[in-house]
């Protein structure tokens, strides 16, 4: 997650799903995975090649939730647009927060620092640039801190917390897509690929959620928030989808 990102469609997706989790009687932490944006995603000039945050809400999709889009439009189009700004704004009451930029030299550190910051949370939201590690990048390479580490995953789970992932979709077809993803979750954290849960925010973007469960409890009400979520106005307004196998 970056600054630059603040208020867009993207949050607008992930903090009304947070918020139908947190409906559920789950309590959240959110890792923003925060990170400074690097010089080869910017033009010589200054401006940057991708200006992902420019997707702002739609005023035809306010209607999901018209108090979170005005509040999160205001911080798009402010001075001050910013992960800080989001915070203050108390979106999802009672979350705890970790935003310490991701660094490659300090990793581990800034990982047990969120361990520890988060603790006592029943879902822990974790929010990359780009999303789970995938093969083409080392956990020493420069763009790794857009990237959640498997075993991050993992050691929330054995505090006893649920993740949820964000996960920017690849062009693999979407079946062998979460195929792969779900099948390294569950090498990594024995957490079976059939209890991992999925919604899709197809807007704009394709942003794809991933709830690995640490319980059969937890389990049980992330599923009736994504389905809450589905069968609700986010559903019927086409901004979210529970991809299903053919």
């Amino acid at each position: 997650m970056q600054d630059r990102y603040a208020g867009d469609i993207g949050d607008y997706g992930k903090i009304g799903l947070l918020k139908a989790l947190q409906a559920q009687g789950l309590s959240i932490g959110v890792n923003w995975y925060r990170v400074e944006p690097m010089e080869i995603e910017k033009k010589s000039d200054g401006t940057f090649k991708q200006e992902d945050g420019k997707y702002l809400i739609p005023i035809k999709l306010w209607i999901c939730d018209e108090k979170l889009a005005e509040r999160l439009t205001s911080i798009a189009k402010s001075d001050c647009r910013s992960i800080d700004a989001l915070e203050r704004e108390n979106l999802i009451p009672n979350a705890k927060y970790y935003n310490d930029p991701v660094t490659v030299a300090m990793r581990e550190e800034w990982h047990n620092r969120a361990l520890e910051i988060l603790k006592g949370v029943d879902i822990v939201f974790v929010d990359p640039d780009n999303g789970m590690l995938v093969k083409s990048v080392g956990k020493r390479a420069v763009k790794s801190i857009k990237y959640t580490f498997y075993e991050e995953v993992r050691d929330y789970l054995q505090q006893g917390q649920s993740v949820v992932i964000y996960n920017h979709r690849s062009r693999k077809q979407e079946a062998q897509y979460f195929h792969e993803i779900c099948i390294k979750l569950q090498e990594v954290t024995g957490v079976p690929a059939g209890e991992i849960l999925k919604i899709t925010f197809p807007k704009c973007s394709v942003r794809d959620y991933l709830a690995v469960p640490a319980s059969a409890e937890h389990r049980e009400k992330i599923k009736a928030a994504f389905f809450s979520m589905e069968q609700g106005i986010w559903g019927k307004t086409g901004m979210c989808r529970i991809p299903r196998e053919k």
